[in-house]
């Protein structure tokens, strides 16, 4: 099992989750002779110090169906034995630029003790966000369980949607304890889209990048747009701009790398070329009505003009992010490989073994009467809350008190509908039964 999607071991003397290879717990300072669980092999049950009181430590208390622990997050794998390795989407230029970090020991310990005890306690607090669960926007947190299978994370995140962040998607936290923070606007996208979206910041955790991301925000500040001619030519002529522009030049090349690592990460959990090409250009444009007024035969020839010299300049020396252009260019050449077109077929295989439960089906529009004909007493009459469409519901499915899933009978809608149905009021006091 690979060390990173392997569940993380626990210190014996105070309970935090551990980073793998650490002597030391950063969080009591306690030694680790003997705290570390070591994992079983493949296919068997580690067995933790600390084991999960809903599950029992890596989900061996949970029925099979169910997929996730809402206690420790713990994510039942797609398929028995199922192991993504990172670098099965990671960009070579990203893990160049990760071994480099990685390979410096001070500097590594520094980002560890940083993330952990102040990077992520100060962010996730000023996140000012509403945290996601089961309860919480749950279409959202059930797209976020699936896509963190998919990239073989053994435990999900926290997620949370913030306004403060509005188009931003940012991955924070550590190796052991990354979260999740969205944009508000980002859940206009639906779907695929934002299947999409959620699949990169999964490959973002996935890939190792929440550990330097916060170190990198909490070293450098949380400038929005920062490069290194924001100052123009003349602030090279102070030695201290210098400095500080010989950090960021490495830190924006590895900020350019890690987002087509996660780009690669979401397209292997969507699958569709055209979704992510729509997302990408949407977000980069911060518009969804511009999108569909692009010409895009004029935008492929752009696109393949993108490897000029003087693009490559402008987006090292001015951007952390890259230039939309070249980013398209490289998507669409990771979906023509052997490797990309092998885990597709092998992820959609296994995501249909165990397919959701089907909604329950809403009688079309068509075949409600009429006003002139009198209304069934046997059906409940719903409207769609996206598009406005009639439908009926059979009275009998609603008689529980469990939510019941509808779709839309709407063919350019189906959307699903959450109905509760609803508690019997109590009884007024005109109906009491009154005795002497």
């Amino acid at each position: 099992m690979d060390p990173v999607s392997a569940a993380p071991a626990f210190c014996t003397a105070c309970g935090q989750r551990l980073n793998e290879g650490s002597r030391f717990c950063i969080h009591c300072g306690a030694a680790l002779n003997q705290g570390l669980a070591a994992p079983g092999p493949q296919g068997s049950t580690p067995v933790s110090p600390f084991a999960c009181a809903e599950c029992g430590g890596y989900g061996s208390r949970l029925p099979p169906s169910q997929i996730y622990c809402p206690l420790c997050r713990w994510l039942r794998p797609l398929c028995p034995d199922y192991a993504m390795d990172a670098g099965v989407f990671t960009w070579r230029f990203d893990a160049e630029a990760m071994n480099t970090l990685q390979s410096i020991a001070p500097l590594r310990a520094a980002a560890h003790a940083t993330s952990e005890r102040f990077g992520r306690p100060w962010f996730e607090a000023a996140l000012n966000g509403v945290r996601l669960s089961e309860r919480q926007l749950p279409h959202v947190f059930r797209a976020a369980i699936y896509a963190a299978r998919v990239v073989g994370l053994s435990y999900l995140p926290e997620i949370y949607i913030s306004g403060e962040e509005m188009w931003n998607g940012k991955t924070l936290g550590s190796d052991s304890g990354a979260f999740v923070a969205l944009g508000s606007v980002l859940l206009n996208f639906k779907g695929d889209d934002l299947l999409f979206i959620l699949g990169r910041e999964m490959g973002h955790a996935r890939a190792g990048h929440a550990l330097w991301r916060t170190v990198t925000e909490f070293v450098a500040g949380r400038r929005a747009q920062r490069n290194i001619m924001g100052e123009g030519i003349l602030q090279f002529l102070n030695p201290a701009k210098i400095v500080e522009s010989a950090i960021d030049v490495p830190l924006m090349a590895w900020a350019r790398h890690s987002e087509i690592t996660a780009d690669r990460a979401g397209l292997l959990v969507v699958g569709k070329e055209e979704v992510a090409r729509r997302v990408l250009l949407q977000w980069t444009l911060k518009s969804f009505p511009i999108y569909a007024q692009l010409d895009q035969d004029a935008w492929r020839e752009q696109e393949e003009q993108s490897e000029e010299q003087t693009v490559r300049m402008s987006e090292w020396l001015m951007s952390s992010t890259p230039y939309i252009a070249p980013r398209l260019k490289l998507l669409r050449e990771f979906t023509q490989t052997e490797e990309f077109r092998g885990w597709r077929a092998f992820i959609d295989y296994w995501s249909q073994q165990s397919p959701p439960p089907e909604p329950v089906a809403a009688v079309p529009s068509s075949a409600r009467p009429t006003s002139s004909q009198q209304a069934d007493s046997t059906t409940v009459r719903l409207v769609c809350a996206a598009c406005r469409e009639p439908m009926r519901v059979k009275r009998s499915v609603l008689q529980g008190a469990e939510t019941v899933k509808v779709r839309c009978p709407n063919p350019k809608c189906r959307k699903v509908l959450e109905v509760k149905p609803k508690e019997p009021e109590p009884p007024g006091p005109d109906l009491l039964d009154v005795q002497d």
